[in-house]
């Protein structure tokens, strides 16, 4: 009645499970039959809880149990069977082997109040002596099992596991990109459902966007991968349900790779849920796609004084791959480096000079800075 599997919570947040209970018995349960818990998490449960009336045979009973979400980020199951007076347990189904459940996923609150004020790598070029503050924001990899991962069929587990061919995701601690670099960063390594065209995405919770908020990712196919062929794509759900892209990049085994920096100011006010997606391009074979450092830093913009020129940049050879801007992202700080095939690249991006390399040191500046590395 309450509280549907898969139910997300805020950790530590108190909350009611409500089932309704048929009688396909013989028998009348009393009030001397209890609910009892037998495996999983608890969540804070009480050992036992009676039936609050007498149940006949055909009947129905509405049951509530009183729970807490436990203090961490994660999946958490509990499982409950039935106890009649005299000590036999039994459970639901029609072999009455099975339990009742509750079945939730916890999250963190969606928004980091922690600020730093570092001196930031620039996202663009300016003149005058103003400094840009940056806040910490939001984190993807940190949140990952928070959100909703899944195929085009169904609902995947958080972290998965390395080969399922229902596609999968990792949380990793570094990057080895197809470069042959190794970033230590927070990464996420996604894998699509194992079938031609297969994908996995990831549904975040509400985030409240706000002014100044810069969604940043790097993208790359893992090192090793060499039939690597994969479409990522960064959308939002907004509060009509309506999905809207931001960035889509194609990316092969090419020993380069792309950035992203979207400048999320026009969403600023709006609780947007921000989907991670990667699809095949043809068959899967060895799709370790990886997202470098997925997260949302809160840019304060400098004084009035202080003017700031946009760039895109480009971690290719300038001569042999020219830069493009997705025709489909909020501000031009959207930034990536299409593959020479023309199509993978965002359909009718306008090319432009390439421009400095680099958002991926950029990032990994910022994140030494935030963690102390």
């Amino acid at each position: 009645m309450t509280i549907p599997d898969l139910t997300i919570l805020h950790v530590s947040e108190a909350f009611t499970k409500t089932w309704r209970i048929e009688n396909v018995g013989t028998c009348t349960w009393t009030t001397a039959y209890k609910v009892i818990f037998v495996s999983g998490d608890k969540l804070s449960s009480p050992d036992s809880v009676s039936l609050p009336s007498d149940v006949l045979p055909g009947q129905t009973v509405e049951l509530s149990m009183n729970l807490v979400a436990p203090d961490t980020a994660g999946r958490y199951q509990g499982n409950w069977e039935f106890e009649a007076p005299n000590g036999k347990v039994f459970g639901a189904g029609d072999t009455a082997d099975q339990p009742i459940w509750v079945r939730i996923r916890v999250i963190t609150p969606s928004i980091n109040t922690g600020t730093v004020t570092p001196t930031p790598s620039p996202v663009g070029t300016s003149s005058g002596t103003a400094t840009p503050q940056i806040t910490a924001g939001y984190d993807f990899v940190e949140n990952a099992c928070a959100a909703q991962w899944e195929n085009s069929r169904r609902l995947l587990p958080c972290p998965g596991l390395d080969g399922n061919k229902d596609g999968f995701v990792l949380l990793l601690d570094q990057a080895r990109l197809e470069d042959g670099s190794i970033k230590n960063l927070p990464t996420l390594l996604t894998f699509p459902e194992f079938t031609k065209g297969g994908s996995v995405q990831g549904l975040y919770p509400d985030y409240l966007v706000q002014a100044g908020d810069h969604l940043q990712t790097g993208a790359s196919c893992e090192s090793g991968s060499k039939t690597c062929s994969v479409l990522y794509q960064i959308s939002y759900i907004d509060s009509a349900g309506a999905k809207n892209d931001l960035w889509t990049v194609g990316e092969f085994y090419d020993g380069l790779y792309s950035n992203a920096d979207i400048d999320l100011s026009r969403l600023a006010g709006m609780k947007v849920k921000f989907v991670l997606s990667v699809t095949a391009l043809g068959a899967p074979t060895g799709d370790r796609a990886l997202w470098v450092a997925p997260h949302i830093v809160h840019l304060q913009p400098p004084t009035p004084t202080a003017t700031t020129t946009a760039i895109v940049t480009a971690t290719a050879s300038p001569s042999l791959y020219p830069t493009a801007t997705p025709t489909n992202t909020l501000a031009p700080t959207a930034t990536h480096r299409p593959t020479p095939t023309p199509t993978t690249a965002t359909a009718g991006a306008p090319s432009g000079p390439p421009s400095a390399p680099g958002l991926l040191d950029q990032i990994i500046s910022f994140f030494r800075k935030l963690f102390g590395r």
